[in-house]
């Protein structure tokens, strides 16, 4: 059972800059966009939600990019300095979860249950947060 909530997620995990945003090889060209790296996180830059969709978060804004839709969320943000994400009334965190390979990945879970979030697009565009009834492996428990 999922309840939807217009929000966001996100779970504990500490967080460094990644990368930046020139390009190292001196041709010219500009490097894409920048996206935190979250420490002990075997994928990266990459969030996921409970569907294994795959998000990220910009280094500069710390806004959510949705690799689905192309686009950066402005209203999906961490607060900053820390793993908390608000989207609305909606908290989360970004945490290291066990992924079913074993591997730890960093995956969006609701702050009050400590369930996964599911994030889907609703008929207008816009991210919503569907609350599950799966609790995740935290990495180091």
């Amino acid at each position: 059972m999922k309840t939807l909530v217009g929000c966001a997620l996100v779970m504990t995990l500490s967080l460094t800059g990644c990368g930046g945003g020139s390009d190292s090889g001196g041709d010219g060209r500009v490097a894409g966009p920048s996206f935190l790296f979250w420490s002990g996180n075997s994928s990266g830059e990459t969030v996921i939600d409970a569907n294994n969709e795959a998000f990220a978060f910009y280094s500069d804004s710390g806004c959510l990019y949705n690799f689905q839709t192309g686009r950066e969320n402005t209203a999906f943000c961490l607060v900053p300095g820390t793993n908390v994400v608000t989207y609305g009334p909606f908290r989360g965190q970004v945490l290291n979860v066990r992924a079913s390979t074993g591997a730890c990945v960093a995956a969006l879970i609701d702050e009050n249950t400590a369930n996964f979030a599911d994030i889907a697009i609703d008929s207008f565009g816009r991210e919503v947060v569907a609350l599950t009834q799966l609790r995740p492996v935290l990495c180091g428990f």
